[in-house]
């Protein structure tokens, strides 16, 4: 992707703060927007769902805002709109001080790990220079031990536009730390909006966190799956072909309605996240929660836009203390598709307050044992990102089963030049093996299985010793059905080292060769000589069974002597190879004396019957030595 095509980076900067603190005031003060779009927030001068302007500071950066609602009632809508923010504006009226959902908010931004903040007292034009004084050191009691503790704060008034220069220079000062978000790696864009656009149908928006998208590109609508195009895209109303990460996007897509799709859902690449209903995490109960927290407890989990209900599974404990932190296993009540080290904040169930909140380990778990020591200790290595262990333990999981390094990425949430390169470490430090084309196993896994196969092969040969070599059909049953091609590979492995040997009739082990006892010689003599006995009028299978007693023993050395060659069936009568030969002669014999032959003549060189001669005859015209041309006949080489 040229360079030219993405949209010059943004940076999003939320508000923060109480309601009625100015918030929208101080967003339309900077950019000129009014955000409260919605006519009853017009009407009751309230602010109930997100709102989003956007304005350039003096370098040149181009700056989205996202509004978010005060109200404690709208909270959820408050962290719906706190997904993908780099700044956050923490925004206290100066005549009101510290409020109620100042600290929530507070709790929230430092929960959700927002990388910087401002502190900015509005409505300095209705205080004095004392109280002002006093509402500042109250704030930054409040804030002591979260990101703005350091923070500059800003006085200002909207009405008066005090202190809004100073604002911006220290906007554009603090946001030459942020760390950008990276365009690398796969789509990930949470919805916090969806409307229909006359003309142009359905359309969403929300903050692009991860990797690009363009138009024309497919993308799936997660959790539901659905795989959709991109029609449009706007950043803040203009039309761009592609966007990078750290935008906040307006996109349009193709032939889904705005039923299909809503606030909490999630714009990916497809493949690349996997919607579940267990996620692993690292929980902080906040040291002024009002309670302590029991397992299995339901809590309302907020991550990116969504809100899911859930129950909180302790795995190393029975409460959760404030101010403590813990391994839990969250049990979705619906599905989110999530990411290693996504952020996420917890809410109580009844009455809804906010009380903690976490990062996300391993966002597509398995069921988890409380207590279990070994696991326990496996999501330790999850979670201090040990990648090479983790992935380590993966495979050991997976057993038998292949996978490939996209796999590898989707469970890691790698991106794929970092997985291939994962994959290249595993297999160079003998934790994998590579199966080619571009599927890889557990070294113990294709360890496992060779010796399962040299033991399968063994008993075969034991039970069946007329057998020459196990088919292969029987040897995948006996070892548990294993793929196709990793069974190929650790037969290609054994067969190099000598251990077995692969044919067309199956697997033998290295040097196996059939050996019969004297009795098993003389009945296999028998059913030889009994085939010679006439050469060109030979028995049927059942002839010569009945001759040798009719035994399984001998229906095996009757198929012992058809494998070697020394009987071939020819339809329902068996010829031994003797007969062929004199047969061969006796043809090449005729032929260079006589020329071409009919059937009938082929009857009285070998002085046999029609039904014998025409099976031998079209078994020589088969093996190439004899040559049809109408009714005749002749020897091929002639």
């Amino acid at each position: 992707m040229s360079a030219e095509t993405v949209h010059p980076s943004l940076v999003v900067i939320g508000t923060a703060g109480h309601v009625d603190h100015g918030k929208t005031s101080l967003v339309r003060a900077l950019t000129g927007i009014d955000t409260d779009r919605l006519k009853e927030e017009q009407e009751r001068e309230l602010s109930i769902d997100l709102g989003f302007a956007y304005f350039d500071l003096p370098d040149g950066t181009r700056a989205g805002i996202v509004d978010v609602p005060g109200h404690e009632r709208f909270i959820k809508n408050m962290l719906a709109g706190a997904s993908g923010l780099d700044v956050v504006l923490l925004v206290i009226a100066a005549d009101e001080g510290v409020m109620p959902q100042t600290q929530e908010h507070l709790d929230i931004v430092s929960l959700l790990g927002v990388q910087a903040g401002l502190i900015v007292l509005t409505k300095a034009d209705l205080v004095d220079e004392e109280w002002l004084e006093l509402v500042a050191e109250q704030v930054r009691e409040a804030v002591r031990g979260t990101l703005f503790e350091a923070a500059p704060l800003v006085t200002t008034s909207a009405a008066t536009r005090e202190g809004y220069d100073e604002l911006i220079a220290e906007l554009t000062r603090v946001l030459q730390g942020v760390r950008r978000h990276d365009p690398r790696g796969p789509l990930r864009l949470p919805v916090d909006r969806v409307f229909t656009m006359p003309g142009f149908g359905t359309v969403i928006t929300g903050p692009l966190i991860r990797g690009t998208i363009g138009v024309g590109d497919t993308v799936a609508i997660l959790p539901r799956g659905e795989q959709v195009r991109v029609r449009g895209l706007q950043v803040h109303g203009a039309e761009v072909p592609r966007a990078a990460a750290a935008q906040r996007l307006a996109v349009n897509l193709a032939r889904v309605s705005t039923a299909e799709v809503q606030r909490g859902d999630v714009l990916a690449a497809p493949g690349t996240l996997r919607p579940s209903y267990l996620l692993d995490a690292r929980l902080r109960l906040l040291g002024h929660a009002p309670r302590e927290l029991g397992n299995r407890e339901r809590v309302r989990v907020h991550h990116g836009t969504a809100a899911v209900l859930a129950r909180a599974k302790l795995l190393d404990r029975d409460v959760l203390r404030p101010g403590e932190d813990a391994l839990v296993q969250l049990m979705l009540e619906a599905p989110l598709a999530a990411a290693r080290d996504d952020r996420f904040v917890i809410r109580t169930y009844s009455p809804m307050l906010t009380v903690g909140g976490g990062t996300i380990i391993d966002p597509a778990a398995r069921r988890r044992r409380r207590y279990d020591r070994e696991g326990l200790a496996r999501l330790a290595r999850h979670e201090a990102r040990d990648t090479a262990a983790q992935a380590a333990d993966w495979v050991r999981q997976r057993a038998a089963k292949p996978f490939r390094s996209g796999d590898l990425a989707r469970e890691l949430q790698l991106d794929a030049p970092e997985a291939e390169e994962l994959l290249a470490q595993l297999v160079a430090e003998d934790r994998v093996r590579d199966l080619g084309e571009g599927r890889a196993v557990a070294t113990v896994a294709a360890d496992e299985l060779g010796r399962q196969v040299l033991g399968a092969v063994e008993s075969f040969h034991r039970e069946q010793p007329l057998q020459p070599a196990m088919p292969k059909h029987l040897l995948q049953t006996a070892t548990g059905r294993p793929s196709e091609y990793l069974l190929d590979y650790v037969l290609a492995e054994l067969a190099a080292a000598g251990a077995v040997q692969v044919g067309g009739d199956g697997v033998r082990l290295g040097g196996h060769e059939v050996a019969l006892t004297a009795a098993q010689q003389q009945v296999l003599g028998g059913l030889l000589a009994h085939a010679l006995r006439e050469p060109f009028a030979p028995p049927t299978r059942e002839e010569l069974l009945r001759k040798a007693g009719g035994s399984r023993e001998a229906a095996e050395l009757l198929e012992l002597a058809l494998r070697q060659g020394d009987l071939v069936a020819l339809g329902e009568y068996v010829f031994h190879r003797e007969a062929l030969a004199r047969a061969r002669q006796l043809v090449a014999e005729h032929v260079r004396e006589h020329g071409p032959f009919t059937v009938a003549e082929f009857r009285d060189i070998v002085g046999s019957t029609r039904k014998y001669v025409v099976p031998l005859l079209e078994y020589l015209d088969r093996t190439g030595f004899t040559r049809r041309r109408g009714d005749l006949r002749t020897v091929a080489e002639e």
